[in-house]
């Protein structure tokens, strides 16, 4: 359902519906307009916000409602998450088969789900004051903690279903689990700056592969002072940031693949470790395709799946590490 969540909360930035809803009602905002006179109402309340008076004055109310119903069932989403979450947890609570340590954590998981949700809504005001557009980064926030959430039930899950217990023993098996945790930090940089990308619609230039147009490093890159500001505020600079860390990425996995694979003692290990390569090959394959199709929605719909499936293979692969015993 997490996974899910993200890819209608892709969908809704990509068909830009995010903007339609223009209040934060947790337990009222689960109702839609009922009626003419409910859309109505909505709908004139869209309209005192930037997005319709700088983009969609020309939007008819049938128009409204198909990026109405886009935030809408995002946010339905999410509040049916939370549902499915908490009325079992307190099943099993009630019925003491949680245990303290479990108990805490699935607590903590609670609770980051909440926080999501008031994320959300942070990031939705940064584009109704005088932009029509959310911030980049409230956006990468907003993602990142989606993807920290999924991170965390997926590791309690592998924990639950694991019969070994977590204790990396020799030198060379801590120095590879360390560098998984490197090449994992990798992966979420490179998330991050895909939702740079995504949320200044910079996939939209240089849509060339493996150059930049006619230039492997396109001129516009450096144009802004002082130069570390290109790579969060310039679109040439964000794009080029994207592209490199991908290389750095594919270079840096190579290598742990390849020493992680040999020394690998169980098949658990190994399959997690193939897993992860070949996400790597099918996501940077599907980051060239939308670049090379200038960002369609249902191509970067599937590319912002990819960064998902890719992210949780290297989760696992974090976690067989910790358990690698014969």
């Amino acid at each position: 359902m997490v996974f899910g969540m993200v890819i209608v909360g892709g969908i809704t930035r990509l068909t830009h519906s995010g903007l339609s809803i223009v209040e934060w009602k947790p337990l009222m905002g689960a109702i839609p307009p009922m009626g003419e006179a409910g859309w109505n109402e909505v709908f004139e309340k869209y309209k005192q916000f930037p997005e319709y008076q700088k983009v969609n004055n020309q939007m008819t109310l049938d128009e409204f409602k198909y990026i109405f119903y886009w935030e809408y069932f995002h946010r339905l989403l999410g509040r049916l998450i939370g549902v499915v979450f908490f009325f079992p947890f307190l099943y099993f609570a009630i019925r003491k088969e949680i245990g303290a340590a479990l108990m805490k954590r699935l607590s903590l998981a609670f609770i980051l789900g909440g926080l999501q949700g008031l994320m959300g809504w942070y990031m939705v005001k940064s584009g109704l004051v005088d932009m029509p557009s959310v911030s980049h980064y409230r956006l990468a926030a907003h993602l990142m903690l989606a993807f920290t959430i999924f991170a965390y039930i997926l590791w309690i899950i592998l924990d639950l279903i694991s019969d070994k217990k977590a204790k990396p023993e020799s030198g060379t098996k801590n120095s590879m689990f360390s560098f998984s945790v490197f090449v994992t930090g990798l992966i979420v940089l490179q998330i991050i700056f895909g939702a740079f990308t995504a949320g200044k619609k910079a996939g939209l230039n240089y849509n060339t592969f493996p150059k930049m147009n006619d230039s492997w490093i396109a001129p516009e890159v450096f144009e802004m002072t002082p130069l570390i500001i290109n790579f969060f505020e310039n679109n040439a600079g964000i794009q080029f940031a994207h592209r490199m860390i991908a290389w750095i990425v594919v270079l840096a996995l190579a290598y742990f693949g390849h020493r992680a694979a040999r020394s690998a003692r169980s098949k658990k290990l190994k399959m997690a470790v193939y897993l992860l390569s070949g996400t790597l090959v099918l996501q940077f394959t599907l980051g060239v395709i939308t670049l090379l199709l200038q960002a369609p929605v249902y191509m970067a719909a599937i590319h912002q799946a990819g960064a998902f499936i890719f992210f949780g293979s290297a989760i696992f692969v974090n976690h067989s590490m910790l358990h690698d015993v014969d």
